[in-house]
């Protein structure tokens, strides 16, 4: 079990300035302490939550200012705005700079304001994701580039650079459908889950769906096959008390929460998205703090010990690493939390797993 840490630049209480500035000490910090892996999503127009729409600019910022943290694109949204080629190139430079640290986790949207300001049906998106995955792949580990699929055509091209890491850097997948997990399982890459916030039962479902479809696929075809699972956690707050930890992060929670659900009850109807089909039960319990803390892997908050009982149930369930959302409640806050998960939290989880092997 490995700790991750995603953030999303929420500029509750500050500007775009200030929090990049505040983010890169934030993850400078991170990597003195033993977090696994550091990551920002590709968002749009989604303030103040979300902030971060050009990652890639950040992330080299990060890198010369870390050495041992993984920096992984969480996500990078694989659809016609962005064309496979040039987040092939991206990464690649990103790997060169940092040292062979660069990883990639790719994404079809879900955001309906997003898909509609970048011109893309959402009941395109899948194969979207599906043809710039391959190209992505091909420019990736192909002394030459050619692809004549269903969305991009491209010519014999040499693309330049290369990633330092052989024969690609790691990649994987959000993924909140059961379908998603499979694709993933198929295609022999990671996944990353975001449950909904439906529940333990539902994450090990998707996990379940992942595990069979990559153990039942044929990857002899694939450079590098890896069944990586991580957990995305949409809202992570680590204090010395419950008390504390609730009282800071309930702000921030609780807007979240609202802010996925006014994103997935209108989804909700396109069909392609049948996954989110009880949401009923989320409705129903939209204002109450303790029952998500309880009910969803999609919230962590509470005391070390806390974090350290849901990181075993976790591991338990066959999940590698979990990703914290540790955003939107100050910087000093934020910097407190991190210290007492990397003073009493990562150490714990790095004794039981030297223990195990």
């Amino acid at each position: 079990m490995r700790i991750g840490l995603l953030q999303e630049g929420d500029l509750t209480g500050t500007t775009a300035y200030e929090r990049y500035h505040q983010l890169i000490e934030e993850v400078t910090l991170a990597d003195t302490l033993g977090f696994s892996t550091w990551g920002t999503s590709e968002q749009h127009f989604s303030p103040p939550r979300f902030s971060i729409a050009a990652p890639e600019v950040l992330y080299a910022a990060v890198a010369m200012r870390t050495s041992n943290i993984k920096l992984r694109t969480m996500a990078s949204v694989m659809l016609k705005w962005n064309h496979p080629i040039m987040v092939a190139e991206r990464l690649a430079t990103l790997d060169i700079v940092s040292r062979g640290r660069a990883e990639i986790c790719t994404a079809r949207s879900n955001n309906l304001t997003t898909l509609s300001a970048f011109g893309v049906d959402p009941k395109d998106t899948r194969a979207q994701w599906e043809d710039s995955m391959d190209v992505l792949m091909k420019a990736m580990c192909d002394d030459t580039l050619q692809h004549d699929g269903p969305v991009w055509q491209i010519p014999p091209v040499k693309v330049v650079p290369k990633p330092v890491t052989l024969p690609h850097p790691a990649v994987s997948v959000a993924a909140s459908s059961v379908q998603s997990h499979v694709n993933a399982g198929e295609r022999g890459i990671g996944v990353i889950t975001f449950e909904n916030y439906f529940g333990f039962d539902y994450l090990q479902e998707c996990l379940d769906a992942y595990s069979s479809a990559f153990a039942s696929s044929d990857h002899s075809q694939v450079a590098a096959p890896n069944n990586y699972r991580g957990l995305y956690v949409a809202t992570a707050y680590c204090a010395e008390t419950r008390e504390e930890a609730l009282e800071v992060a309930r702000d921030v929670a609780m807007g979240y929460f609202k802010f996925i659900l006014d994103l997935y009850i209108p989804l909700s109807k396109n069909p392609n998205y049948d996954y989110l089909d009880a949401l009923e039960t989320l409705i129903q319990n939209q204002d109450d703090l303790d029952w998500l803390c309880e009910y969803t892997p999609s919230v962590m908050i509470g005391t070390p010990e806390d974090f350290i009982e849901r990181l075993k149930r976790l591991e338990g369930m066959g999940i590698d690493e979990v990703l914290l959302r540790i955003d939107g409640v100050g910087h000093e806050n934020i910097k407190k939390s991190l210290e007492l998960i990397g003073r009493e939290v990562i150490p714990h989880v790095s004794n039981l797993q030297k223990a195990v092997v």
